[in-house]
Parts: structure tokens; sequence; C-alpha cells
């Protein structure tokens, strides 16, 4: 079973083009207070060093604000100062109910994935699984691959052997979120073909396989962790970064 090659994580990746996230972070910004053009560019590259921003197309999109009605600009000294209006509180609101609620929710699993994987951070108790509408949005943060794959092997080692149903119930439990199960045992059975799992049939009725971690799955549960960790330490800080600004 192979992934699709997973994008490098970026503001457009957590759903936001760079117009919108913009947008958001002007109207968020003068939420606050007025402020001229180049102070709020400042402070989105000090915010967000990680990205290099255009101060010409960040201009353009607060004078199309201001255009719209959004923002109004004023002459105030020697400086232009942009100020928001009841329209752009507006749609800053429809942001708010747009994207936070499922920004949340999903947040709350790559938190739970994160603390276990590293140890440090929120765990949030789970009190109800990830929305399906929320699902496809998360499979298409993370890798779901090296996520099951974690939990399994990790299982494996710890239990001695493990089957995929009792995978399922612990990705439910512990982190508030599973994928179909007939991708688990897809998943299981090409973890046996590449040697990381080793699994016999329980029983007559063949109902339930019973798998054990390989010496192999051993060496490479690290570089499989670490992956993973990789993925939801950068995943968990771009949802910080934008759910400030909800």
């Amino acid at each position: 079973m192979e992934e699709k090659q997973r994008q490098p994580v970026s503001i457009e990746t957590i759903g936001l083009s760079q117009k919108e996230f913009n947008t958001l972070f002007i109207l968020k910004t003068l939420m606050e207070s007025p402020n001229f053009p180049k102070a709020l560019y400042e402070e989105l590259s000090e915010r967000f060093s990680g990205k290099r921003h255009s101060y010409a197309y960040f201009c353009k999109v607060a004078k199309e604000l201001a255009e719209s009605g959004h923002l109004l600009l004023e002459k105030e000294g020697s400086f232009n100062v942009y100020h928001i209006t009841k329209k752009g509180e507006s749609l800053y609101q429809w942001y708010q109910l747009t994207f936070k609620e499922r920004l949340s929710e999903v947040k709350m699993v790559i938190d739970r994935f994160v603390y276990d994987l590293t140890g440090s951070g929120e765990n949030p108790p789970v009190e109800h699984e990830l929305p399906d509408e929320h699902r496809k949005y998360f499979a298409k943060l993370v890798s779901v691959m090296d996520l099951v794959r974690y939990v399994t092997l990790k299982a494996a080692m710890k239990r001695g052997h493990v089957h995929m149903a009792g995978i399922e119930d612990i990705l439910k439990q512990k982190y508030g979120w599973v994928t179909s199960s007939g991708y688990h045992y897809e998943l299981a059975k090409d973890m046996e073909r590449n040697g990381l799992l080793v699994g016999q049939w329980e029983g007559e009725t063949r109902t339930k396989r019973l798998l054990r971690i390989t010496e192999d799955g051993k060496h490479h549960y690290k570089q499989i962790a670490d992956s993973a960790a990789e993925r939801v330490q950068t995943v968990q800080h771009y949802l910080t970064a934008v759910l400030n600004y909800l």
C-alpha cells in the first residue's frame, strides 16, 4: 500500500488561501486597534517568519478590503491608517463560523498524537470522536499511514500481539479518531508483506488475525514514529497560528 506524497504543511494546506489568510490577519489585528499598512505587514512577517510574504500583495488585499467597505483608510498625520468597519467585523465573524469549529476539532486529535509521540503539550480528554465531516480534512493534513503504523507497532511491542479491531479501539479511545476498517486491514496486510509484522489466524474460523512485531518492525518503529511526530507537530503549529486569529 502506497500513500500519496504529502504536501509540505502551509497555510494553504490548512485550508486557507494566502488571500484569505491575509484577510483574516488584517481583520483580526484591526479588531484590536487601528494601524497603518507597513506596521500590519511587519507584524505578519514577524509572527509567521517561516514563510516569505509579499508586501505588494499584502497591500493589494488591504486595498481591496477598503474598496469593498470592510476597512476604512484615513489620514492621520503623515500616515494612512486602516480601521475596521462594521462590515469588516461581520466578515471576521463569518470566518469564525466557517473555520473555527472544524480546526478546533481537528487540533484536539493532533494534540493527542503530539502528546503521545513527544510527551509534550496538551492531551485533551476524548469526549467524542472526530465528526465524520472533518475526517477527510484531517486525512489531508497528516500521514494516516504513519499514524496507524505507529499505533499498531507500539501496541504490538507493548502487548506482544494485536489484532486490527483492537487497533481501531485504541484509535477511538485514546485519540478520538479512526479510519475505515477496510483501510486498517489493508495496511496490516501491507505491514506483513513488508516484514514489519507477522500474523497467524486465531482458531479455525479465521476471523481474527493475531499480529506480532518482527525485528524489522522494531528497527523501523522509531523511523515511523519520528516521521509521524514531525508531521503532526508542524500541523499543530499552523493550526494554532490560525486559531489564534479566530
